[in-house]
C-alpha cells in the first residue's frame, strides 16, 4: 500500500478513495468545528421550521425529545471512542467539552472541577442565546428553562445516573448583557432521582444510526481503541 501523505486541506484533483485519515491534524480541526456548528445549523433549521407551522411550545417539545433520542447515546459512542473512564463529574465534563451541542467557540464554556462528585460549567459566550434574544422573554425561558430542564440531566445522567445539572443563574440575562450569560452547577448524589430511559432513547437505539459499527481505518487502526484491525 502506498504511503499517502497528509492533506493540509482538500484542495486540488478529486480523489474517489479520499476518506477522512487522509487529512493532517490542522485540516482535522477545522472540519470537526465546522462540523460541530453543521449540527446547529441542522437544529435550528428543523425547529425553525416546526415553530413556523405549530408554534413555540411545540418546538420546545420536539426539542427535548430530540436531545432525549440522540444525546445518551452519542454520549456512549464518544465515550467509547475517546477512552473516557469512570462516572464522576470529570467524565461528565470531559465529554461536554466533546459534544457536538457544545460547539467549541461559538458556545464559549469555562468548567470548574471541585471535586468527582461536584462541579460547575458556564458559558462566557452562547451563540444559541444570541440567536434567541432578540424575539424576547418567551423564546428566551423556552430555550433556557424549558428545554434545558428537560435535557441536561439526561446528559449528565448518561455517564452516571446519580448526576443532576442546575442553574446557578441564566437568562433572561440581568443585568443586561451579563456574562458569563450562564452559569451550571454539576452534583453527584445519592438522593438524585434516577430518571428512566425515555422511549424516545429506547426508539433511537434501534436506528442504524445508533448501532452502526466503523470499519478500521485505512492503516487498520481500528475505529474503537483496542478494537479489531485488518492488520
Amino acid at each position: 500500500m502506498t504511503e499517502r501523505k497528509p492533506r493540509a486541506d482538500y484542495s486540488g484533483d478529486f480523489d474517489p478513495d479520499f476518506r477522512f485519515e487522509d487529512l493532517g491534524r490542522e485540516a482535522l480541526v477545522r472540519l470537526v468545528r465546522e462540523y460541530a456548528l453543521i449540527v446547529h445549523l441542522l437544529d435550528r433549521s428543523a425547529l425553525i421550521t416546526v415553530g413556523m407551522r405549530y408554534g413555540q411550545q411545540v418546538v420546545e417539545e420536539i426539542a427535548i425529545e430530540e436531545w432525549k433520542g440522540a444525546s445518551p447515546i452519542y454520549t456512549e459512542r464518544v465515550r467509547a471512542i475517546m477512552g473516557i473512564e469512570g462516572d464522576g463529574v470529570s467524565a461528565i465534563f470531559k465529554l461536554l467539552q466533546l459534544d457536538p451541542g457544545f460547539a467549541q467557540h461559538y458556545m464559549d464554556v469555562e468548567f470548574e472541577l471541585v471535586s468527582e462528585s461536584h462541579g460547575f460549567f458556564q458559558l462566557r459566550s452562547c451563540g444559541a442565546l444570541l440567536d434567541v434574544e432578540p424575539f424576547g422573554e418567551r423564546s428566551i425561558k423556552g430555550m433556557c428553562h424549558t428545554i434545558e430542564d428537560g435535557t441536561f440531566d439526561i446528559t449528565a445522567q448518561a455517564v452516571n445516573p446519580k448526576a443532576r445539572v442546575r442553574p446557578v443563574h441564566r437568562p433572561p440575562r440581568v443585568p443586561a448583557g451579563r456574562v458569563p450569560h450562564c452559569r451550571w452547577e454539576v452534583i453527584i448524589d445519592d438522593d438524585t432521582e434516577v430518571l428512566p430511559e425515555a422511549e424516545i432513547t429506547a426508539l433511537t437505539r434501534g436506528t442504524t444510526a445508533a448501532g452502526f459499527a466503523f470499519p478500521p481505518m485505512r492503516d487498520g487502526t481500528p475505529h474503537l481503541p483496542g478494537g479489531p484491525s485488518d492488520g
